[in-house]
């Protein structure tokens, strides 16, 4: 499937529309927001979205819970909270599943509720079952699985890889993960850095990867939201492709006491 341009339906904002024709969501720890948020507010912390170990949970499974929300994916969706990953996490998942529009809102969601500029009131956490039938088409042709980056790779593909994580993890010299190292012709890209990453040239496609599926999806979100092009994301990230061994790493390196962190 071609990827398409990706225009506004995903980018970051600094204040909450005028228009009103939106749903926010309060991704801060549900306590918070069942407490005090802005009126209306619906309460979606990104553990709800992860199983153990961080694994992400299946399309068909995220696609309930956004109906538990009461969403179609034909909503405007403002995605609030604490400036971080937790955040950029929620918004992610959304754009991925197919929200005709996610807007991720810069400021702390505190700082909007503490100034007395919107009407506030208690956060209302997810159904326990669908409120609304999610019917939104996934961007899945936004999302690689390690098969097919392998297979691309392995065809001479045009394509650019862009891994997010750290220099050390790069480089092997940090391991997370069974092996350390990166996927080969992968380039460091630091997205919180603010240095602009120069664009992919026409033809060939853009891949971002982080360690885990919540790393990748936050790198991708950080990166499409201020690009043109469309940008595709390996989902499973560098923990899976390290964990298997028929797949080729740059700079391998592994532990010599077994002692894996985040692995």
């Amino acid at each position: 499937m071609p990827l398409q341009t990706v225009a506004s339906g995903l980018r970051f904002i600094d204040s909450l529309p005028e228009d009103g024709h939106w749903r926010l969501l309060d991704t801060r720890p549900v306590e918070q927001c069942e407490k005090r948020s802005i009126k209306d507010a619906r309460c979606l912390a990104a553990d709800n979205l992860l199983g153990n170990s961080g694994r992400l949970p299946s399309l068909r499974d995220i696609v309930w819970l956004l109906g538990t929300l009461g969403l179609e994916g034909s909503e405007t969706v403002v995605v609030a909270g604490r400036p971080g990953e937790a955040r950029d996490f929620i918004a992610g998942v959304l754009y991925l599943a197919g929200q005709r529009r996610v807007l991720v809102l810069q400021p702390p969601l505190s700082r909007l509720i503490a100034s007395g500029d919107f009407p506030v009131a208690a956060g209302q956490r997810r159904s326990m079952s669908r409120e609304r039938h999610y019917v939104a088409m996934p961007r899945d042709a936004q999302i690689v699985l390690r098969r097919e980056l392998q297979q691309r790779l392995n065809g001479n593909q045009h394509l650019r890889l862009l891994d997010a994580r750290s220099q050390e993890e790069y480089w092997g010299e940090q391991i997370r993960g069974w092996r350390g190292g990166h996927i080969p012709g992968a380039e460091p890209v630091a997205l919180e850095a603010g240095s602009p990453i120069r664009l992919t040239e026409a033809g060939v496609d853009t891949v971002v990867y982080g360690h885990a599926p919540r790393d990748s999806i936050v790198a991708f979100v950080r990166l499409q939201a201020h690009w043109p092009q469309p940008v595709q994301v390996l989902i499973e990230g560098w923990r899976a492709w390290s964990a298997d061994g028929r797949l080729p790493v740059d700079s391998e390196s592994y532990e010599d006491n077994k002692t894996l962190t985040g692995s």
